[in-house]
């Protein structure tokens, strides 16, 4: 586990391991942090990001989830739980995340641009993943 510098919280820290690319440690620094803090949406967010960067996508949305629960009124907990749901499959719930978020913010481009993904996939206009390579 990382030795964290006293004068930063440890979301703060976390965040600067996932901008570096060190997503398990950020997750390994969290995780205990919402054992003693459960009630820490930004916390949560944090989590549900790294573990979605590492393809975990079991553990990102459980983390996501928490994170909406505890912040419901958060545009960005909204659209990253619905971007999840889409990665695993579940358009319908993750349309109604990305509506949630822009009900809450109807600027939020980062909302908006899930919904073209989703409903693309809805209308077969575009598959989920791109293929590498020819």
């Amino acid at each position: 586990m990382p030795v964290s510098d006293p004068g930063v919280s440890p979301v703060e820290e976390a965040k600067e391991f996932v901008r570096r690319g060190q997503r398990r440690i950020a997750i390994e620094l969290l995780e205990p942090w919402v054992e003693d803090y459960p009630e820490d949406a930004d916390a949560w967010s944090v989590i549900a990001g790294a573990y979605f960067e590492l393809d975990d996508h079991p553990h990102a949305l459980a983390a996501a989830r928490r994170a909406a629960e505890l912040r419901p009124d958060s545009a960005r907990n909204w659209c990253n739980l619905g971007m999840i749901l889409r990665r695993l499959g579940d358009l319908k719930e993750a349309e109604k995340a990305q509506y949630r978020a822009l009900t809450l913010d109807s600027g939020y481009d980062r909302a908006r641009s899930e919904l073209r993904k989703i409903h693309e996939l809805h209308t077969g206009q575009r598959t989920p993943y791109r293929k590498l390579g020819p």
